[in-house]
């Protein structure tokens, strides 16, 4: 299935998939911007803010009740961080209009209710402040608690790390001491200006799809312009950096950053997509195999690519005393795919995985739209088919080639240590 892509004014995009595949209408609204450290906390409270209530709608009870009188309509809203981008994203799903009665009118009135709870929030020219105070307590909970999902506080810790001074190194929800600082009237104008400034996506799915566009046309007012986003920093390697931190903690976890020189927008990407599917992406993949099952050194390992930015990343729980060991399997791993010693059976059920899963997204709403979020960032849409394609005509030599261009950067250890707490990481 493909999106028709039109302009509803600038830096409005709406993109519409008309099928009757599925039984809703799912309409999905992106804005963009910059990661810096006050905007991203700022945007962070936003969600968290617009689901206590809008204008029409002051409390949560009252949003509840409107979407149940909507046929059990569900309004949602987070922000994601793809590359050197926060976004701020609303989703809105309802029972497709042609299978109610007085559809038409239900329909106009659930678009009028969705587009209420993101751009009205409940306040007089800034946020209810009992809200504001609490939201932004729940926010720092949330930042706070970060320490005890070890896996992601790794994960965030190693990208600050070998992303220091650079817009990625920014967690999705910004850091405690800048939600601290937050003030009401600030939020509140930084979210108006995301509303009214910046890029903004808008996605339908469903049998509805054009009937929904108009509606939504109607309802987001009109703009002047939009600001202009800067692409991604590109940062040569240097020498590999080496931290490790000492925590309470039963296993050491290892998280390696890699940078790949290889973005979406480049000829070799699919290529280093299928590359890090046969390091580490599957049960078949050479990390789990080697590592976790031949060798027995790992709890759990993977690698994950992060095409916007470029960089692939090593996840692994491991024994603190097999560290040395494990290290040098997990490179060892690397070197042979950049080296080309990939079985034929390694290259093709990688390649199967990567398009079943692609595939999958053809199942849901929320996948089909949700494949895109990448090239909203690079503005180039690829269909679903487009992707199968590039990852099927992918061979060996192709491999190599992308996968050679993979430089360590940093070596992340959380380690145990005999004391409760934490302390900094350190070369």
């Amino acid at each position: 299935m493909k999106f028709t892509q039109h302009e509803l004014g600038p830096g409005v995009r709406l993109h519409l998939c008309p099928t009757d595949k599925f039984k809703t209408l799912t309409c999905k609204v992106f804005i963009q911007q910059e990661l810096r450290p006050w905007e991203a906390a700022s945007t962070a409270l936003v969600p968290l803010l617009l689901r206590r209530g809008s204008q029409k709608l002051p409390t949560t009870l009252d949003l509840a009740r409107q979407l149940e009188e909507l046929y059990a309509a569900d309004f949602g809203s987070d922000v994601l961080k793809i590359g050197e981008r926060q976004i701020l994203e609303f989703q809105f799903q309802m029972i497709d209009p042609s299978y109610l009665p007085q559809g038409n009118m239900l329909m106009r009135r659930g678009l009028e209710t969705f587009w209420e709870i993101a751009s009205r929030p409940y306040g007089n020219g800034s946020f209810h402040e009992p809200y504001f105070e609490q939201e932004k307590h729940t926010l720092l909970q949330e930042l706070e608690g970060l320490v005890n999902d070890k896996r992601a506080y790794a994960l965030a810790r190693c990208t600050a790390l070998m992303c220091q001074g650079e817009p990625f190194g920014i967690y999705k929800y910004g850091d405690a001491d800048t939600v601290r600082s937050l003030a009401n009237q600030e939020v509140y104008g930084h979210y108006q200006k995301l509303l009214h400034s910046y890029p903004l996506d808008i996605f339908v799915v469903g049998s509805q799809a054009e009937q929904a566009a108009q509606l939504l046309a109607e309802l987001i007012p009109g703009r002047e312009g939009q600001i202009q986003l800067e692409p991604a920093q590109q940062v040569e390697v240097g020498q590999p950096r080496y931290f490790e931190e000492h925590m309470d903690v039963q296993q050491a976890v290892v998280v390696m950053g890699y940078r790949t020189n290889t973005s979406y927008l480049d000829e070799d990407y699919y290529a280093l997509l299928v590359g890090n599917g046969i390091l580490g992406g599957f049960a078949h993949s050479k990390l789990f195999i080697n590592v976790r099952e031949r060798a027995q050194l790992a709890y759990y390992v993977w690698s994950s690519l992060e095409g916007s930015k470029g960089l692939l990343t090593i996840s692994a729980g491991i024994g603190p005393e097999q560290q040395g060991q494990a290290l040098q399997i997990i490179e060892a791993q690397v070197r042979e795919v950049q080296e080309g010693r990939i079985s034929p059976e390694e290259l093709e059920q990688t390649k199967l995985g990567l398009i079943r899963s692609m595939n999958s997204m053809n199942d849901s709403p929320s996948g089909l739209i949700d494949r895109n979020l990448i090239g909203i960032v690079h503005d180039r849409m690829r269909t679903i088919e487009e992707v199968v394609e590039s990852i099927a005509v992918v061979d060996r030599k192709a491999v190599v080639r992308a996968m050679e261009k993979v430089q360590l950067d940093t070596t992340y250890i959380l380690r145990p240590s005999p004391q409760k707490g934490a302390d900094h990481g350190t070369d």
